[in-house]
């Protein structure tokens, strides 16, 4: 069954089902068996490998009905009784365009292409979704090794930039991300950064601005003031800066000015495919080019066997065949991930040995027909790409598509893209929830085809970003394009020629100030719109008449505020994700907005209007509040964004019936810290995760959390050392399945019957100097008879040094020693200073990261096996769990 809505088919998969639910005249039903004829000969030809011009048109045509049909249906729908009264005379319009398509079928002899040349489809909706195959670098120790070198050449300290020179797809990204980590503790600050072919130079120094100063936030302003910024901060430090994927020299040219010639040692790295830009960034010394080569037929062979195979057996038969593939991907190592994760995915779905060799004949066969002798990285890039796209079911180039919605290089999150994905109906499910499972394994066989690539610079080991890679967007870019499925427009285009309507816009404005929209771009008909600019560039929001889902990220705001107010105008929305760092204003009144299941505002401030919380399909809410009692009534799911200032939640005058049926809660830092724990906590009785920080923790505060009586997962931070034990008492927190505790003090004591159906507990805390432990930190952990794992960071306070450290991890181990049933203890990573009392204030993209990786991979995963986490389970993650954001940027 394929989802309501793709790339291929339009919104030909939910119209039946919507046209059954009306109440129309007679024609409906002839309407009805029209439009089945048309589906099923629209799904032949989709399936085409090659479809003519002829073809092209044709689907494009029965496309541009079906949204039409499905727009006015939604539209009709949802609004009053007059917007209904010409309801028969639209019938039977929709029904001449269904039987005029039908006939133009006929006219041009279509069934003879629907015949033909069937695509080769080998990726199917069950595939694995998780490879068990773990590949190292090939190729990379030579490079590495040379550029270590370079980087510690007679440990020169005068400042050093590297450039690494190179094709598409040759590895210059994974070279620079190995030394990125390889050299992690030998540099004071640090930056990562990608650009693009049409680079946003102020986001860019902002980036950096926020790495290598993470404790004060980067305030909105002009480009030489951030490079006064960014030079002032590193002045008189050791720093290590990397710019990935330059494409011209004069971006380099204002970018250099924020980095000082100082004499601690510093070092620049950049990558770019471009002669002319390598040379630029050199100047200070041009020996230091790195010219990157392609892998040799053995090197890259060994890749596409360590691919597709993992460690296991490569049978003999596919030796010749696995020779000739890798030589014709031209040492390319995206081009070799890329085709051996199809390799994989074939040889693990087809059972016969022998099908399975003629499919990789026909991938060799393939390869040689479309290559020229010599061809370039690009071409076979290009080639492979074809190849995979071609081998994809519909929903996943549906999705795959999407992504072209997205600037070039643009960071994405895993959840922000399956919310998309499901507001527009591109997966296939009958449930939210089923409809989140289905829509993660799609991002995650994207990921496993290395079409999604994962950007895990700035979290060590935990993935939480991804991006796209120039040429694999630029081609879903083109394939967007030529479906008329995504119409991608920059701040460079004032006019951009049209056949078919527009439905789903991207405007990358960046900070361009006086970008306009294409005239010719009917706004009323757009289903989902992606905004990236300043406020006053983006067109009015209630032109949009049909929108679905709506993501504005606005830059660099000058003004004090955003007013969304005239959204509530948009009777169709799903889906609202507004970015910016200043107040964002929603209208008084959003009760229309009956459709809306996402909302995430990431601001200063927001002023939320309390009867949103009556949107019966309201799900996933993360946004900054102002202070407003009562206006988390009705709420699902509830976070409080660290971007807040001065934020309070209560619930005065709630009785019990009226209490909100929150199930997730999440008070997250710097902004969202209380004294201790708040009493209408207590009133939450349906909750099942929180996670909140406190100043300090007291007997009273456990108290108050024993009254969730469903709760399953609990992270408290405690900014202060708690003055006594916390005790936690037998036949409390009888749900609880995972808990976190964060203080610079850990003591802890578990009194029998105490949290009896704990299976994961992870600590943060500090060793100090000569504590003796005369109490124990953990004791009664014994008591907690489901404890499976426990996992500890142990930082060093003030004046304590790595015995003191020895001595608390060994405190720890002695007293989980004593449980019967021997729980697992790692401490995991190494924390060469004191765990801080705040945690740094992140930027708004990390800030993002960060609230949903933290709770969801975490929690939700760690909770998978417990007896209460059927309540808990709204958010569902496939990426591997992770311990927590890394302490390294604090306790919390």
């Amino acid at each position: 069954m394929e989802a309501p809505t793709s790339a291929s088919l339009g919104a030909m998969g939910s119209l039946l089902q919507k046209l059954k639910e009306l109440k129309g005249p007679p024609t409906i039903h002839q309407l009805m068996a029209d439009l089945s004829i048309l589906q099923d000969r629209l799904e032949k030809l989709s399936k085409v490998r090659d479809p003519s011009l002829t073809v092209k048109y044709w689907m494009k045509d029965v496309r541009e009905i079906s949204y039409d049909m499905e727009d006015c249906i939604d539209f009709l729908v949802n609004a009053d009784a007059g917007a209904k009264m010409g309801w028969d005379d639209t019938i039977s319009g929709f029904l001449t365009l269904v039987k005029e398509a039908n006939e133009r079928w006929s006219i041009y002899n279509l069934d003879a292409d629907a015949g033909s040349s069937p695509t080769n489809m080998v990726v199917h909706n069950h595939l694995p979704t998780v490879f068990s195959k773990v590949v190292d670098p090939v190729g990379m120790d030579g490079p590495r090794n040379k550029l270590r070198g370079w980087m510690a050449e007679d440990e020169d300290e005068n400042l050093k930039v590297l450039c690494i020179l190179g094709a598409e797809g040759i590895g210059k990204t994974k070279l620079a991300e190995l030394l990125w980590r390889e050299l992690e503790g030998k540099f004071e600050c640090r930056a990562f950064v990608q650009t693009a072919k049409k680079p946003d130079i102020r986001m860019i120094l902002r980036n950096i601005l926020s790495q290598v100063r993470p404790l004060q936030p980067v305030v909105p302003c002009a480009v030489t003031n951030l490079i006064d910024d960014v030079k002032n901060h590193l002045k008189n430090r050791r720093y290590f800066i990397v710019i990935d994927d330059l494409w011209a020299p004069s971006v380099w040219d204002v970018v250099r000015h924020a980095f000082p010639v100082n004499n601690c040692g510093s070092r620049i790295i950049t990558t770019t495919k471009v002669d002319e830009v390598a040379l630029a960034c050199c100047v200070y010394n041009p020996q230091y080019i790195f010219k990157m080569k392609a892998l040799s037929v053995d090197e890259s062979k060994k890749l596409l066997i360590s691919r597709t195979f993992g460690s296991g057996e490569h049978p003999g038969q596919f030796h010749k065949v696995t020779q000739e593939i890798a030589r014709k991907c031209g040492g390319s190592p995206l081009a070799i991930i890329i085709m051996g994760s199809l390799l994989a995915i074939q040889h693990e779905t087809v059972q016969n040995l022998e099908d399975r060799l003629k499919y990789w004949q026909y991938v060799e066969n393939f390869l040689c027909n479309n290559l020229r002798v010599n061809a370039t990285s690009d071409e076979i890039l290009k080639q492979v790409l074809n190849l995979c796209y071609n081998s994809l079911p519909c929903c996943l180039k549906t999705c795959l598509l999407y992504l072209s919605v997205y600037p070039d290089n643009y960071i994405l999150l895993k959840e922000d893209l399956v919310n998309q994905w499901i507001a527009q109906d591109f997966v296939c499910s009958s449930t939210r929830e089923n409809a989140m499972e289905v829509a993660m394994s799609y991002f995650n066989k994207l990921v496993n085809l290395g079409l999604i690539q994962c950007r895990d610079i700035k979290y060590k080991s935990d993935i939480l970003t991804y991006a796209v890679h120039h040429i694999v967007h630029e081609f879903i870019t083109r394939k967007a394009q030529e479906e008329n499925f995504v119409t991608a427009i920059d701040y460079s285009q004032t006019t951009v020629r049209l056949t078919y309507k527009v439905h789903r816009l991207s405007l990358h404005f960046g900070s361009a100030t006086y970008a306009t929209t294409p005239a010719n771009i009917g706004l009323s008909e757009i289903r989902s719109f992606i905004f990236i600019g300043l406020f006053n560039c983006m067109p009015s929001i209630k032109e949009f008449k049909l929108l679905r889902v709506a993501c504005l990220d606005f830059s660099c705001e000058d003004g004090n505020m955003i007013d969304l107010t005239e959204i509530y105008q948009l009777i169709l929305l799903r889906y609202l994700q507004v970015n910016c760092s200043v107040t964002v204003k929603l209208p008084d009144q959003m009760q229309c907005l009956k459709h809306l299941e996402t909302l995430e505002i990431n601001a200063n401030d927001a002023v939320v209007p309390s009867n949103i919380l009556h949107l019966s399909f309201l799900q996933f809410q993360f946004y900054g509040l102002s202070n407003q009692p009562g206006v988390a009534d009705g709420i699902s799911n509830l976070t409080m964004d660290p971007s807040t200032s001065h934020t309070s939640t209560s619930f005065h005058g709630s009785t019990r019936e009226s209490i909100p049926p929150v199930q997730t809660l999440e008070l997250l830092p710097s902004a969202c810290i209380f004294s201790g724990i708040s009493k209408w906590i207590s009133q939450l009785r349906g909750l099942s995760i929180l996670k909140i920080v406190v100043t300090e923790f007291q007997t009273s505060n456990i108290d108050i959390l024993t009254e969730l009586s469903t709760l399953a997962a609990l992270s408290l931070y405690v900014l202060e050392p708690t003055a006594k034990c916390v005790v936690f008492k037998q036949r409390t927190f009888s749900a609880l399945g995972f808990f976190e505790f964060r203080c610079r003090k850990l003591w802890l004591e578990f009194e029998e019957g105490a949290m009896p159906n704990l299976q994961r507990l992870y600590l943060v805390f500090n060793a100090h100097r000569g504590e003796e432990y005369g109490h124990s930190v953990l004791s009664g952990v014994e008591h907690l008879l489901n404890l499976k794992d426990v996992m500890a960071r142990i930082g060093v306070a003030s004046g304590a040094g790595e015995s003191d450290r020895r001595a608390a991890k060994s405190v720890c181990e002695n007293a989980i020693g004593k449980h019967p049933y021997g729980p697992t203890f790692e401490v995991v990573g190494t924390i060469d200073r004191q765990i801080q009392s705040q945690q740094c204030p992140m930027q708004r993209g990390d800030v993002r990261q960060a609230i949903k990786i933290d709770i969801r991979q975490t929690t939700n995963r760690d909770l998978e096996d417990t007896k209460n986490l059927s309540d808990s389970r709204t958010f569902q993650a496939n990426d591997p769990p992770k311990s927590s954001q890394d302490p390294k940027s604090g306790v919390l």
